[in-house]
Parts: structure tokens; C-alpha cells; sequence
């Protein structure tokens, strides 16, 4: 059995800072939000289309995760977390000379990529460098310094675009690129390869055998039939939302998701080194850390999409008092990452889960009761208590999640981690959309407008805070697994 050298404090510093250069990067993206009616005017086309510049980046995202965190398992996490960096890089640049709609799609689509590799990567190295005691305040740290990514988006995009044009925001992140490549590609050291030790079985989940070397064993069939099924039914319930139900592709595309995931599964029960081993869906403890993370997701991303109407048409404030109470948010998860990773290392991250879950529940009751008559500081409250909720949730769910994955599983690991965040946003906006859609036009029908939206923002906000309810009930079952146990 090979044995590892200790990992000098040095070197973990150094994975930290390359992880959440990544992570950085990634958040960065906000700011197309931002840039979308300038980009709408520059190639003359309508706010329906321009959504596709979001809808394929996220989508195409979400559904190569598992696929590039066996990649990265097979072939060196450092290797693949570089090719992410410059794949990413290459991507911002030639989107920031792109003269046609079709090409800036089809550059978002090879940027997601980039962007899929940084995300599954982060804290599959922080998870190699950082010993078990440590690990939850290293992915806190982590997590807040990419959400400043977000707080530096949020305060520069719309300068960038008022000054110099959309392009600006994708060409003003390849110097960071460039000192993020460098930085990687020089410095960041990870322990040696375990391609040539027998790696134990860890909550369930088999490690690589003796002699299996690094660059055997992707599952390109499994990767591919996964990304078919994820993508399939993220445009389903994209353009289901979009463009109604009944449409003839929609549930053509609800088909080509279920045939695509029966042959994944039964491609990964035959596979010699699955991309997502089936025995984490009946796994007491990973089963329902996922579960949670996708409930937990529908339930307060309605805030990104719902919430921003209601405080301007409802409260009648400015779009810049909703983009400082978003910072506020935003700066309250950054605060609070490293204390959930701090708790989640001094007692079991399940406790800080629920705890951030109830948090967050607390805070979704609030906005829940908001009206016309609400004050901005009520609206502010809310957010910040999300804020914190999130920074103790993200930190410890992903310490669970990474903790319980062998030292050579740690890309599924993180795969499995952006594949849960990623369809519990898409969900998210497409059942709450849809609930809300439903409850307006019930509602309009003895009410008028601004009435109607205000009881059906409730209605909808009453459902997330139902669904908050769910994900904690789910977090309680994984309690009795550590009951007992010795820290």
C-alpha cells in the first residue's frame, strides 16, 4: 500500500487559494445578468432569446458535472482543474469578440464546460489537502471567497457595461484567468497519486484497486447517456415554462429524459468504474444530503427571480436598492461560510445542516408575509437571514457530502454536489415559476393586478417555506447514523 507524505500547511494554503480562484471565476458570471439588455440590443434580438445565453450556460453546466468529476477522477484532479482554468479563459475571450448570436451560444456552451470543471474541482481539492478536522472551516473559506466573486460582480458589472459594453464583462476576467492558470499550473501540489493504493470502501462507496491507474476507467457511455438525460429534461422544463405544456417537443424531450436515464442506469451497473455509483441512492447519509441540497435549493432561490418583482413593482423602489439588498445577502453568506464550516468541524456537519436549514426556514417565513404595506428593512432582514442560513448550509453540506467520498472518488463527489445545486435551481424556477404563473391567474380573476401578485407572491413564498419544512425533516433522518458515534 502506498504511503502518503504529510501535506505541508504551505501547500494546503496554496490548494485553498487555487480552489477559490476557481470558484471566484465562476460567481463572476452574475454579471451577464447584469449585461442582458445591452447584449439584447447589440445583436437586435428580443429578451425571450437572450434568456438562451443563461438557460444553455446553466443547463449544459448542470448536466456535465458527474460526467467531468469522473473525468477528473480518472485523469488528476490538478490536470483537469488547469484544462478547466484555460478552457474557461479561452471561452470569456472569444465570447468578447463574438459578432453573432449563434456563436456567442455555442462559446457559452464550451464555457460551461470551464465552469463545470472549477465548480466539481474546488472542493474535490480542498477535500485531498485539508484532514478531516480541518476540512469543514477549509470548503467555509473556500465557498467565501468565491461568493466575493458575486459581491464584485454584483458592484462592477453594470459600471463595466455603462463604460465600455457588454464585452467588457467577459474580456475584463482574462487577466484573472491568466494569474489563476499561472498560479495552478506553478504552485498547487497534491498529495501523490493513489493510483497504485488500495483505497477502502467509504460510506458504501467502492475506491480505485490496487495497480488501476489514473487515466483508466472513465465511463464516456455513462458521462454521455447522463448528460442526454439531464439536458433533456432541464429544456423540458425550460421551454415547458416558457412556452406552455402542451407544445409537441415538450414531452418529446420528457421521453428522451427517461430513456436516457434507464440506459445510464443500466450502463452504470455493468460499468467497471461508474460515473455515479447507484449505491449512494440508498446510502443512509449521501441519499438524503442530496435530497436536502435540492429541496433546500427550490425553496430559497425563488428570491433570485420572484422576490426582485416584488420589491420593485410592489414596493415601488429603485433596481439599485435591490441590488444593495442583494449584496447584503450575499455579503451575509460570506460571513457566515467559514462558521458553518467551523461548526460542521467541531460537531457533525447533519447538526449545522439542520440548523442552517431552520435558519433559512425562519427567514422564508418572513418574506412570506411581506405586502404592499412592508418596508424595505423587512425586506432586508429576510435576505440577510437567508444570507447566513445558505454560508452554514453550503459549508457543512459539502463537508458531509466530500467527507463521505474515498480519497479517489472526490470529482463525484463534487459532480454530485453541482448536480444537485444546479437542478434544484432549475427546478426551482420552473415549479415556483409555474405556482406562481397558476396563483395569478387565479387570483386575477376577482382581484385586480397588483393585488393578485401580491397574494400569489404569498401563496408561492407559503409552498417554498412547505418545501423548507421538507428539507429539514429529510436532514433529521441522517441523525441517527451519528447518534452514538465518537467525533
Amino acid at each position: 500500500m502506498a504511503i502518503e507524505r504529510p501535506i505541508s500547511s504551505r501547500a494546503q494554503w496554496i490548494g485553498l487559494v487555487a480552489a477559490a480562484s476557481g470558484m471566484f471565476l465562476t460567481s463572476l458570471d452574475i454579471t451577464v445578468n447584469v449585461a442582458l439588455p445591452n447584449i439584447t440590443d447589440s445583436f437586435g434580438t428580443d429578451a425571450i432569446t437572450i434568456q438562451w445565453i443563461i438557460i444553455l450556460y446553466v443547463g449544459s453546466s448542470t448536466a456535465m458535472h458527474l460526467g467531468l468529476g469522473g473525468a477528473a477522477d480518472a485523469f488528476g484532479l490538478k490536470r483537469m482543474f488547469v484544462i478547466g482554468l484555460i478552457a474557461y479563459t479561452v471561452a470569456v475571450f472569444a465570447i468578447g469578440f463574438a459578432q453573432s448570436l449563434g456563436l456567442l451560444f455555442g462559446l457559452r456552451v464550451f464555457q460551461a464546460v470551464g465552469n463545470g470543471l472549477l465548480m466539481v474541482l474546488a472542493p474535490a481539492i480542498v477535500t485531498r489537502l485539508f484532514p478531516s478536522e480541518f476540512r469543514g472551516r477549509a470548503l467555509g473559506i473556500m465557498a467565501a471567497l468565491g461568493t466575493l466573486g458575486m459581491m464584485v460582480g454584483s458592484l462592477g458589472g453594470g459600471a463595466l457595461v455603462d463604460a465600455f459594453g457588454w464585452r467588457a464583462i467577459f474580456l475584463g476576467r482574462v487577466p484573472l484567468c491568466l494569474l489563476a492558470i499561472a498560479f495552478s499550473a506553478a504552485l498547487l501540489r497534491l498529495p501523490d497519486d493513489t493510483s497504485h493504493a488500495v483505497i477502502p470502501a467509504k460510506a458504501g462507496i467502492q475506491g480505485r484497486r490496487g495497480g488501476e491507474g489514473p487515466s483508466r476507467g472513465f465511463d464516456l457511455w455513462g458521462s454521455a447517456t447522463l448528460f442526454t438525460a439531464v439536458g433533456a429534461l432541464i429544456l423540458m422544463l425550460s421551454l415547458g415554462g416558457r412556452n406552455g405544456w402542451t407544445a409537441a417537443y415538450v414531452p418529446l424531450l420528457g421521453v428522451v429524459a427517461v430513456v436516457s436515464i434507464s440506459a445510464f442506469v443500466l450502463l452504470e451497473r455493468r460499468a467497471e468504474r461508474p460515473v455515479l455509483q447507484l449505491s449512494i441512492l440508498r446510502n443512509r447519509v449521501l441519499a438524503p444530503a442530496l435530497m436536502v441540497s435540492i429541496l433546500a435549493m427550490v425553496s430559497t432561490f425563488v428570491n433570485w427571480f420572484l422576490l426582485p418583482f416584488f420589491v420593485v413593482e410592489s414596493l415601488g423602489t429603485s433596481a439599485s436598492v435591490w441590488g444593495l439588498l442583494l449584496m447584503l445577502m450575499t455579503v451575509a453568506t460570506t460571513l457566515a461560510s467559514p462558521l458553518g464550516g467551523w461548526l460542521s468541524d467541531r460537531w457533525r456537519p447533519v447538526y449545522t445542516i439542520t440548523g442552517g436549514l431552520t435558519v433559512a426556514t425562519a427567514a422564508m417565513v418572513s418574506l412570506s408575509v411581506l405586502d404592499a404595506g412592508s418596508s424595505v428593512v423587512q425586506v432586508a432582514l429576510g435576505l440577510i437571514g437567508v444570507g447566513v442560513a445558505t454560508g452554514l448550509f453550503q459549508s457543512a453540506n459539502a463537508n458531509l457530502i466530500m467527507g463521505s467520498m474515498p480519497a479517489d472518488r472526490l470529482g463525484m463527489g463534487g459532480g454530485i454536489m453541482g448536480l444537485s445545486r444546479g437542478l434544484g435551481t432549475v427546478f426551482s424556477v420552473a415549479i415556483m415559476g409555474a405556482i406562481f404563473s397558476a396563483r395569478v391567474g387565479a387570483r386575477e380573476a376577482s382581484l385586480p393586478d397588483d393585488q393578485a401578485f401580491i397574494l400569489a407572491f404569498q401563496d408561492t413564498y407559503r409552498i417554498a417555506v412547505a418545501l423548507g419544512l421538507a428539507a429539514i425533516a429529510v436532514s433529521c433522518t441522517i441523525w441517527p447514523v451519528f447518534l452514538g458515534r465518537r467525533r
